[in-house]
């Protein structure tokens, strides 16, 4: 009996073993096409750009798709990159309004927002703070986007979403 139990058990490890090799490989997959647009991101805001060091990469999903390089240029100043397949655009970060200042200034908009993201974007012709917030009603939970002006924080719109 003790044998049957042993090969049960070896079984069993194999199988975990197995399952635990082949899904690990299926997210290394899946991740590098997501790593291989951030490398690239990077490489083209070095290239087209004022930036020296990336500190990291967000995307944009808007009209146009963007990866959003954050960093510093050669004096150690913050900047922000605008990166997609059409163009290329960079911003100093101290020239700018801050997520600070917009976190900020949803505050003063409302104390019962929930915000989820601030990131910048590109709204029409437009650099943007995007913020993506909740807020909560009594016909339940409502997403919206806010959008800001990235230079000055000036106010342009809202996205109402369908209730969730």
């Amino acid at each position: 009996m003790n044998a049957k139990r042993t090969r049960i058990l070896t079984f069993f490890v194999f199988i975990i073993l197995t399952l635990g090799v082949v899904l690990s490989r299926f997210y290394l997959n899946v991740q590098n096409e997501h790593w291989d647009g951030k490398r690239k991101a990077v490489e083209t805001a070095y290239e087209k750009s004022i930036l020296t060091k990336a500190t990291n990469v967000d995307f944009f999903y808007g009209d146009e798709p963007f990866q959003i390089v954050y960093g510093e240029d050669k004096l150690g100043q913050s900047v922000i990159v605008w990166v997609s397949d059409k163009d290329v655009h960079a911003e100093m970060a101290a020239e700018a309004f801050t997520e600070a200042q917009v976190r900020d200034t949803m505050l003063k908009k409302g104390a019962d927002y929930e915000i989820e993201r601030v990131m910048p974007g590109k709204l029409g012709q437009d650099y943007v703070w995007e913020v993506f917030y909740k807020k909560k009603d009594d016909s339940g939970t409502r997403y919206f986007y806010d959008y800001y002006k990235f230079k000055d924080g000036r106010f342009m719109d809202t996205y109402r979403l369908s209730l969730h």
